[in-house]
């Protein structure tokens, strides 16, 4: 086997991991970066649209110590993939033996990727929401639907807004959760499922301010976390504390972009890295009425701990997997 690489199939890995895997995945890799256990350069981005074809990839590689895994995951949004019955956002994830190169696994990417996602905010909140009675999510995707499905794991919610330039989007999202203890209610104003929201997280691949700062109460969570701006720089220039995933990407790319070309924002403004406050090196939340901003860019070596996750269980199964001679 050691001188095998598997391939392991989106529907292999949601047979061998759970969401709740994911959400401890998420929080045990940044409590790892907050520890200086893992290893991750910025990701690049390969934007292709110069050259005629309608999409970007993003390389994310990474070293994880605990798991004494490397590898790299490549994620891209493809504009045309709708009309062909397929997701926008494709991502793959190869994992490596990092003492000899070999690959030890290709692994579908699809399913890790919205599940990190969607587990990123659970998380999130868990260090810096005061209170999570009402979440208002603008962009009903299936990034969305895996944000609430952690979420409601994690936080006892009571109220879900939910906000989408597609009406009908915004009005079917409540039929993804038939047994959900919460009221799930539409918004077609963003600003009206804003005010006196606790969280407002933004999901989209707008790059349009969706969220201004007057319709943020005192005490609320803002997260963004889509690849472009998508909330008012007044947020980010007028809230108690900002905070990042990652600094060294979100100065980059993401809310955040425009404001670093323009100088107007730095990594000392920033009141931590996210990881920092997961490892309990940085604070987080001071009091109730503090309002918070967190951009979270997304990084890819949680999904690599997810992937080494399923990669381990299928090996500890014995499960057949397709498997490759890569020396033959």
């Amino acid at each position: 086997m050691e001188h095998r690489s598997l391939v392991i199939t989106n529907q292999q890995v949601q047979k061998h991991v759970t969401l709740d895997d994911v959400i401890r995945c998420v929080e045990d890799t940044w409590q790892w970066h907050g520890q200086n256990q893992v290893v991750m350069p910025p990701k690049i981005t390969t934007d292709m649209t110069g050259a005629g074809v309608n999409g970007w990839f993003n390389s994310m590689p990474s070293y994880i110590a605990p798991l004494d895994m490397a590898g790299i995951k490549v994620v891209g949004g493809y504009a045309d993939n709708p009309k062909y019955g397929l997701p926008y956002i494709r991502s793959n994830i190869l994992l490596t033996d990092p003492h000899s190169g070999f690959l030890r696994a290709l692994v579908c990417g699809d399913w890790i990727s919205d599940a990190r996602t969607g587990a990123q905010a659970a998380i999130a909140m868990k260090y810096l929401a005061a209170n999570c009675d009402v979440i208002t999510i603008i962009g009903a995707g299936r990034q969305a639907y895996y944000a609430v499905q952690c979420i409601s794991r994690v936080h006892k919610i009571k109220e879900l807004r939910v906000c989408d330039i597609r009406s009908e989007a915004r009005e079917n999202f409540a039929g993804f959760f038939p047994d959900a203890d919460f009221v799930i209610r539409p918004y077609e104003s963003n600003e009206d499922a804003c005010r006196e929201a606790d969280v407002i997280i933004t999901l989209t691949t707008a790059n349009a301010v969706l969220v201004e700062d007057p319709w943020c109460k005192a005490g609320c969570l803002v997260l963004t976390m889509g690849s472009f701006q998508e909330a008012s720089d007044d947020i980010a220039r007028n809230f108690d504390k900002i905070y990042l995933d990652n600094i060294a990407q979100g100065l980059h790319r993401g809310q955040f972009k425009g404001m670093a070309e323009r100088d107007e924002i730095k990594a000392t403004d920033f009141s931590a890295e996210l990881t920092d406050v997961v490892a309990g090196k940085k604070r987080g939340r001071d009091n109730a009425f503090q309002r918070i901003m967190a951009q979270l860019v997304g990084m890819g070596s949680p999904d690599l701990t997810v992937a080494t996750l399923a990669y381990r269980r299928i090996l500890d199964a014995g499960e057949k997997a397709i498997e490759i001679d890569m020396q033959g």
